[in-house]
């Protein structure tokens, strides 16, 4: 599960809990609001979402990361924290091309928080941010600059084509090693690459013939900088880049991508068990784009089966596995574009896993270890192995829960060892499955090349 916002907020201040508390007191105490106990007890028990403070305590919390009193009444607890926590630009500027290149040079600073573990889309945010996208990615007609050129749309000028056509080269680059490459060296060039084209997107400024491919280039490299934040276990930071990916597909006129990135924020909610927002994001998708190609549809569907299996709704579950399976199917038929990181590797094994993982959410894990039988071969595991690492955590939580432990500590082993050197947050998850299983010789041997994997 997701951290509070408001244990990141502290965290990333360096301050302690009885150091938060005086601090909240004595500014509650300063701004006329009267006395108010410092314990360490009170900012625990906001943390871990037992308790929401007073308005009062909330102001006084707000006057010390300056957040204004309207944006505390209008947001409500907790979600007037995002601002001060840093992402308000992100959350708050319009979708347009300059709210995109500003969130762009603010994502910049996304690999600086290093206690970032909260959901950013929540609440009121996920309401706008809905309202905002289908509004933003909604078809615009061509660009009179571009046409004009003799250029198709969304393609550059002449005069910035080498340009371009470089920083080109360097994205599909990227995207290619992605399935290769250790996620943790690939998202340090991944990051760089960002900013990279985001200054070159702001150089370009209202040269919206320049911009628009560069805003494409830099929407797919933040797409990767998600995708790779997944492998490593970072699903909060990942939702944020799939956001800036977002803003900046919509901004440059590609809704398609658009569209597969909005799947993205909603993917990176069901892996922090966060399905709330998940059927709002998938319906907006939908309405937007209108036909999306059949394998972002696939995806679509199969993440609102994912929410609906969360929520024990097993009849809406049943009917978007349906869809999903037609919509692969004609994918295979059509062989069309696969527009983002995350859809690009959807296969009919990812598809099983959803139908296992939604049966086991549903409560029906030896139906469940059915639909996980094909990722139980090794020949056909993911394409993409750090997906994978996190799709087949769900098949060793099945095979423990039907008393299966040595098949479940022999899947951990094989799935963990599908990686380079995977992730400590990803080899953490795994090892606390087996935890209570420790006494079986299969279980100590995984738990010692786990320990293994964390200290190298």
């Amino acid at each position: 599960m997701a951290t509070h916002p408001l244990a990141s907020l502290r965290a990333s201040t360096g301050v302690s809990h009885p150091s938060y508390a005086r601090l909240v007191a004595d500014t509650h105490a300063k701004l006329g609001y009267g006395h108010m106990a410092a314990r360490r007890e009170k900012i625990w028990r906001w943390e871990s979402g037992r308790t929401v403070p007073e308005l009062s305590a909330q102001l006084a919390m707000a006057h010390i990361h300056g957040v204004p009193e309207e944006d505390v009444r209008r947001l409500g607890w907790p979600h007037w924290l995002h601002l001060a926590a840093g992402d308000a630009v992100l959350l708050t500027h319009p979708w347009t091309r300059r709210g995109a290149i500003d969130a762009l040079r603010d994502g910049s600073r996304l690999a600086e928080r290093r206690d970032l573990s909260y959901l950013a889309v929540t609440g009121p945010f996920a309401d706008t941010l809905t309202r905002q996208w289908t509004s933003a990615a909604a078809p615009a007609p061509p660009v009179a600059a571009v046409a004009a050129s003799g250029a198709k749309p969304g393609e550059p000028c002449p005069a910035e084509l080498d340009i371009v056509r470089r920083a080109r080269v360097r994205v599909e680059a990227l995207e290619t090693m992605a399935s290769t490459v250790s996620p943790v060296l690939l998202h340090s060039a991944a990051r760089s690459d960002l900013a990279l084209l985001t200054a070159l997107v702001s150089a370009a400024g209202h040269d919206a013939a320049t911009a628009a491919p560069l805003l494409l280039l830099a929407a797919r490299t933040a797409n990767l900088c998600a995708g790779l934040c997944i492998a490593l276990g970072e699903s909060a930071t990942a939702e944020r880049y799939y956001l800036l990916a977002a803003r900046a597909a919509a901004a440059s006129g590609h809704p398609e991508l658009s569209a597969a990135c909005l799947a993205g924020v909603a993917y990176s909610h069901l892996l922090e068990d966060a399905p709330g927002e998940v059927i709002p994001l998938v319906d907006a998708a939908f309405t937007t784009v209108g036909r999306p190609t059949h394998h972002l549809a696939a995806m679509l569907h199969l993440l609102a089966a994912r929410a609906h299996a969360l929520a024990g709704r097993a009849g809406p579950c049943a009917r978007a596995l349906d869809r999903a399976g037609t919509a692969l199917a004609a994918h295979a038929a059509a062989r069309q574009g696969e527009p983002c990181t995350l859809t690009r590797h959807l296969c009919e094994e990812w598809a099983a896993a959803v139908a296992g993982t939604t049966a086991f959410h549903l409560g029906r894990p030896r139906q469940a270890l059915g639909h996980f039988a094909p990722l139980l071969d090794t020949s056909r595991f993911f394409r993409f192995p750090p997906l994978a690492v996190h799709e087949l955590l769900h098949v060793v939580d099945t095979q423990l829960a039907l008393g299966e432990v040595e098949a479940a500590a022999d899947t951990a082993g094989r799935a963990v060892a599908l990686c380079d050197g995977p992730p400590a947050k990803v080899v953490q998850q795994y090892r606390k499955r087996f935890v209570a299983h420790r006494a079986v010789p299969a279980v100590r041997d995984l738990l010692a090349s786990l320990t293994t994997q964390l200290l190298v």
